[in-house]
């Protein structure tokens, strides 16, 4: 026993050595987020959840809820059109508001799915529901600076249906 105590020892250091910088990558991060680009945020969308179901339906509604909030940003999409002729502003307007619609009834339908069990169209419609970025390419066709609180709350979306990818992608 005496003679096996440096070993012992010896592989307990190098597991140590081994594991640690793993565990510490995901030190505070939620299991169902670890496969996540935006874990902090993850965390959030699936808090409370103690099973795979519960975290992709909790992060599945947060991203419904944030696009819902990017809806209301009409009136801001507007202010920052201002000076851009008619014609375009309307275009402009009207892609942007295409563009979020079309991401909460993406998202919306991948909730709907989810609840029928059909991951792979629950995958797909989260796929779709990723052009949320069409709105501010459309401010740069017509060369106006997209608001800021628009493109925080679009960077917000784009992080949440990316996070809810890598949720139900978790086996």
């Amino acid at each position: 026993m005496h003679q096996l105590f440096p070993i012992l020892c010896l592989a307990m250091v190098m597991l140590g050595l081994f594991a640690s910088p793993t565990e510490a990558k995901f030190k505070g991060i939620n299991p169902f987020c670890r496969t996540s680009d935006f874990r902090r945020v993850c965390n959030v969308m699936v808090a409370g959840a103690t099973n795979l179901h519960d975290a992709t339906k909790n992060a599945l509604q947060s991203a419904h809820r944030a696009g819902t909030v990017l809806q209301k940003t009409l009136p801001e999409i507007e202010q920052g059109l201002e000076g851009v002729d008619a014609s375009t502003k309307d275009d402009t307007v009207s892609t942007c508001k295409d563009t979020f619609d079309a991401v909460v009834d993406n998202v919306k339908q991948a909730l709907q799915y989810f609840e029928a069990n059909d991951i792979a169209s629950v995958n797909t419609y989260l796929s779709a529901a990723t052009s949320v970025t069409d709105c501010q390419d459309a401010f740069k066709e017509v060369g106006a600076d997209f608001p800021p609180n628009v493109a925080k709350l679009t960077k917000n979306v784009d992080m949440q249906i990316s996070n809810c990818l890598a949720v139900t992608q978790q086996k």
